[in-house]
């Protein structure tokens, strides 16, 4: 994937969510989280990587974020950045102690980004109590 500008979503279609998410941007009025749902391989992860870079990146002008190009953008394309955390155990279920780390973590400051970004794929297979858990976060 090249390195999106901020007219260029890596992600084919689903206008109507992306332009929500741009506009939520553009105003500084994200929620605190966001649900992604859909069959496999729509995009769902990426989309979600984009908002984190979007959220944490450096470039000044609240539109053109993400740059792509700044070090935050680059980390998190990368992921190597401290403050993005994705949970994708490849056909493992996502366990209350890995739900009650990040309720721990997400109580800290940020470390070198904006906002703590935390990326649950594949929730659908958490247990139950580690769904509830993540409720109450």
């Amino acid at each position: 994937m090249d390195t999106a500008t901020a007219d260029q979503v890596p992600v084919i279609g689903h206008d109507w969510a992306i332009e929500l998410l741009k506009k939520s941007l553009v105003s500084e009025r994200l929620g605190h989280a966001y649900l992604f749902v859909g069959p496999p391989g729509v995009g769902k992860t990426t989309l979600a990587l984009y908002l984190a870079q979007a959220v944490n990146c450096l470039h000044p002008n609240v539109a053109a974020r993400p740059c792509g190009e700044c070090a935050s953008c680059r980390r998190i394309k990368t992921g190597r950045h401290t403050d993005v955390r994705v949970l994708d155990d490849l056909g493992a279920a996502i366990k209350i102690d890995e739900i009650r780390d990040i309720q721990r973590e997400s109580s800290l400051a940020p470390y070198e980004g904006r906002r703590r970004v935390y990326v649950l794929c594949n929730m659908e297979r958490a247990g139950h109590e580690a769904s509830n858990c993540l409720l109450k976060t």
